[in-house]
């Protein structure tokens, strides 16, 4: 079976809801619809099924036109949700977040690369979080602040490797993260939502 990845989503309008003082909410749903299609592509280039966890029936249709498995998020969480991903494929999966604007499908590769040699992958997240986090057994996960050193540690016994190009590390949250990505190789097609 082919390694998964597993994007969670939240419904596109209400998604980037920080980004509200320099976005209109519906530039914002637009926003992070586009920045999805992103992840979801680079994913797809290195050949990973896609399976999308939401709870929102919108998100569900779209993941549907995109041929994407589709778990149904029962609102328990972010590791809940997750979980219920990797439950397809525990034996080969990466939690990718869909709100990676410089996501590459050659990092991708490498990822799938890393899983087919039994290596967990793991990147940080620039305010300490976890933008991407891969392994071939199932590991407990803890999303929130600081989590990047509780999946570090949830990886331990597992050769793990650490992504730390700006591509993994960049997440729009603010609109400051804007700003930066779209000033970064590969960030050009932001440039419609800086005003």
């Amino acid at each position: 079976m082919d390694p998964i990845a597993v994007i969670p989503l939240k419904s596109f309008e209400v998604a980037k809801e920080r980004l509200a003082g320099a976005l209109a909410p519906e530039q914002r749903a637009i926003l992070a619809r586009a920045t999805a299609d992103h992840v979801v592509a680079s994913c797809r280039l290195a050949g990973f099924d896609l399976v999308v966890v939401t709870g929102d029936p919108t998100v569900a249709r779209w993941a549907d036109e995109r041929a994407a498995t589709i778990v149904r998020d029962t609102g328990s969480g972010l590791d809940a949700a997750c979980d219920a991903g990797i439950a397809l494929n525990p034996s080969g999966w990466v939690v990718v977040h869909g709100d990676l604007p410089l996501l590459q499908g050659k990092s991708m590769e490498h990822v799938r690369d890393h899983l087919a040699a039994e290596r967990g992958v793991i990147a940080p997240a620039r305010d300490g979080g976890t933008n991407v986090l891969g392994a071939t057994r199932r590991v407990e996960l803890g999303y929130g602040p600081g989590s990047f050193h509780r999946h570090l540690k949830a990886l331990a016994g597992h050769p793990a490797i650490v992504l730390t190009g700006p591509d993994t590390a960049i997440e729009i949250d603010t609109p400051e993260d804007l700003i930066a990505a779209a000033a970064l190789p590969g960030g050009g097609w932001l440039s419609p939502f800086l005003s």
